[in-house]
């Protein structure tokens, strides 16, 4: 007999290096990895196999993500499962732009928790999205350790959730190119989080 999940162990991992990172740009979703970013990734890979026992490979869909999830994936024998809910925010209109080119005054704005850009999403949407993948593991747990591939904002959302963080008090987090952060959650904690409302 199965013993039951009591709680969850959570290595978020960002992805690796991409040439939209290293302008300082706002990436599409099929941005793929450099050659530095492919080179991370499959350092994270041995890490990850060395360090985790993990049984389950979850990845946003986006190219960086799922060329990263591949690396680990390929290293552990893990297959990925792609999971939306861990893309990053959808930053609209300013897709393909650098971020010198929008101005201080608007990059400002658009860290406001309830702005929503024009097209896009607003880090409020980004929490009820990642707040629900949060509580669906929570009810239906695919395994007790979990790697789980994603982008910077989108992790340091959910790492904001799980340590309790109000949407109103949110800020992304400096998270370098294939970073590693593993919190254990409590089953019954694990679908408390709230979302951004």
């Amino acid at each position: 007999m199965t013993e039951p999940i009591d709680q969850l162990t959570l290595h978020f991992v960002r992805h690796g290096e991409t040439a939209g990172n290293a302008e300082r740009r706002f990436q599409w979703p099929d941005t793929p990895l450099s050659d530095q970013g492919l080179a991370q990734a499959a350092a994270v890979a041995e890490t990850l196999l060395a360090t985790t026992s993990a049984t389950a490979l979850l990845s946003s869909d986006y190219r960086r993500t799922m060329q990263t999830a591949g690396a680990i994936g390929a290293r552990t024998g893990l297959a990925v499962v792609e999971e939306p809910a861990l893309r990053e925010r959808n930053f609209g209109i300013a897709r393909g732009q650098l971020y010198a080119d929008i101005g201080e005054d608007l990059l400002k704005l658009w860290k406001e928790p309830h702005f929503r850009i024009e097209q896009g999403e607003s880090w409020a949407d980004v929490y009820d999205r990642v707040g629900g993948f949060l509580a669906g593991l929570r009810a239906s747990p695919p395994a007790r350790e979990l790697i789980l591939v994603t982008h910077g904002g989108a992790m340091s959302v959910a790492l904001r959730l799980l340590a309790g963080t109000p949407i109103d008090s949110f800020e992304v987090m400096a998270l370098e190119n294939c970073a590693v952060r593993t919190v254990t959650v409590p089953v019954e904690l694990a679908g408390a989080m709230g979302g951004g409302k």
